[in-house]
């Protein structure tokens, strides 16, 4: 048995707008799970998602001091992820 994959295929779904939707979607819940874990008043963690070259990325990350200091001292962002 032999298996031939469809590149092209693969490639359409990485580069989809329902990947963009699903990869954002699990940054979001990442972010707002460490959003959960800050103390003081913040901005907190953001999601954000881009188009690279082969496929849509998505990022959980900080946005002001606050949450620059609860990732640094405590790994909130961190511990989010697993």
């Amino acid at each position: 048995m032999r298996i031939e994959f469809n590149n092209e295929g693969f490639r359409a779904i990485l580069q989809s707008p329902e990947c963009q939707a699903l990869v954002l979607s699990h940054a979001t819940e990442i972010a707002d799970r460490a959003n959960g874990s800050l103390t003081e008043a913040s901005e907190g963690f953001r999601a954000h998602s881009v188009k690279a070259p082969t496929r849509y990325i998505a990022f959980a990350g900080t946005t002001d001091e606050a949450s620059v200091r609860a990732e640094s001292e405590n790994k909130v962002l961190s511990r989010a992820v697993g």
